[in-house]
């Protein structure tokens, strides 16, 4: 059985390259409505999303991820957009229902065409001091756990072919066997 949403599923692809122009307005709104639609533990909807297109704030929170990697390269890829992903920390699952939102946007910027790519470096840049006050400046309260990036824009090469899959996802067991 093959739909356009299981087809979806098999081609996304993580992508680490991207194009220099901005996405839409509309492309952007699709991928932060599809995370709005994510499941949440006890639909507590704990999830909250920044939204950055900034060059300025982008590359401020570049420095801070190569910073807290001690890496030479942005961990954001230079994509155009950047999504952080933050959950409210006393609702049942945040950090689950943080994912959930994750992968709907990572789906629905694969069906429009964008290039997307989790990035998980916010953890450690929101757990220093200049992290903090970032968070603060944007708009996030101390009750809420930073959960992940999903980074945006249009891919700069050819998506390539899935890697094989492992042997060993499953485990079934049926009528009679255990």
């Amino acid at each position: 059985m093959m739909n356009e949403t299981l087809k979806t599923i098999y081609a996304r692809r993580s992508v680490r390259a991207y194009k220099p122009e901005q996405i839409t307005d509309d492309e952007l709104e699709t991928v932060l409505k599809a995370g709005e639609y994510a499941p949440s533990a006890n639909n507590q909807q704990s999830q909250l999303f920044v939204a950055i297109q900034k060059k300025e704030l982008l590359d401020e929170l570049a420095a801070l991820g190569m910073k807290v990697k001690n890496a030479d390269s942005s961990p954001y890829y230079g994509a155009p957009t950047v999504i952080l992903v933050f959950a409210k920390a006393g609702c049942s699952e945040p950090f689950a229902d943080g994912c959930l939102a994750l992968e709907n946007m990572f789906l629905a910027a694969a069906s429009i065409g964008l290039g997307s790519c989790w990035i998980n470096c916010g953890k450690h840049i929101f757990a220093t001091d200049e992290g903090k006050a970032l968070k603060k400046r944007l708009g996030v309260g101390d009750d809420y756990i930073t959960v992940g990036s999903c980074i945006l824009g249009y891919p700069a090469q050819e998506l390539g072919e899935a890697a094989p899959r492992k042997d060993d996802y499953v485990i079934y067991i049926k009528y009679g066997t255990c």
